[in-house]
């Protein structure tokens, strides 16, 4: 029993983040942060207005949606980077409601190409298998305590 929990906590300790998780989280952050300011300093525009007018919805609900996409982006990050491993559940949930909600609202689908490869590179960084055995380290441990030392 002792040499097990030797290698279940020496497994654990060994585990370190992948960089692609460290990247892609810390940049979801800076975006957040940087559209949340954005979206708080260009909401008297009259150009972003003008364009938010094309929209099928009123501007109003589109800076609301707004907001509330960049929390959750910025939770989810956090929470990933803390090594919650519902955050990536949830961050590609609301990805996809959100790429639905601009396919079908903004009137050029193009606009929606850049933010929807991004999504997508991000989500691949976060499912591939160094990431998963990282948020989930006791499944790992214990693929890992099963193999002859």
């Amino acid at each position: 029993m002792l040499v097990f929990s030797k290698v279940f906590v020496g497994n654990l300790h060994v585990l370190k983040r992948p960089v692609s998780v460290a990247i892609s989280c810390w940049f979801l952050i800076i975006g957040a942060l940087c559209a949340l300011a954005s979206a708080y300093l260009g909401r008297n525009d009259p150009a972003m207005l003008a364009s938010m007018a094309h929209g099928a919805i009123p501007a109003q609900v589109q800076y609301a949606i707004l907001i509330f996409s960049q929390g959750i982006t910025l939770v989810a990050a956090l929470a990933m980077l803390q090594r919650q491993r519902g955050a990536r559940t949830v961050y590609l949930a609301w990805g996809v409601i959100d790429t639905v909600i601009c396919l079908a609202t903004v009137p050029l689908k193009m606009d929606v190409l850049p933010g929807t490869l991004t999504f997508v590179v991000i989500c691949a960084f976060l499912y591939s298998p160094k990431s998963n055995a990282w948020f989930s380290p006791r499944k790992a441990a214990n693929d890992a305590c099963m193999t002859p030392a």
